[in-house]
């Protein structure tokens, strides 16, 4: 009989997760130097947008993070989910 191979590595689900995390901080730092220089209509139309995808990943976060014991990828994205609650409130309060 043959033995299945094991993977010794992260999985591809895995990575992709990963990319996504440094994907929305990229888009938190562009979106906090560029907010600014935004009309209204599309700053608002970036916060909330960013909202929906920080709300998505952090549900992503939470079940892969329950499911495979990668308590380690809750930090950055609570913590960018946290920037980008404070950037939406800055740019429409401020």
């Amino acid at each position: 009989m043959t033995r299945p191979n094991k993977r010794k590595g992260p999985d591809g689900l895995q990575k992709i997760f990963l990319y996504l995390i440094l994907l929305d901080w990229f888009i938190l730092l562009y979106v906090s130097t560029e907010i600014r220089h935004m009309p209204f209509r599309h700053g608002a139309m970036a916060s909330l947008m960013l909202a929906v995808f920080n709300l998505i990943l952090v549900n992503l976060c939470i079940r892969r993070a329950r499911r495979s014991g990668d308590s380690y990828l809750i930090y950055p994205v609570i913590s960018g989910a946290l920037f980008s609650f404070a950037l939406m409130s800055y740019f429409f309060f401020f």
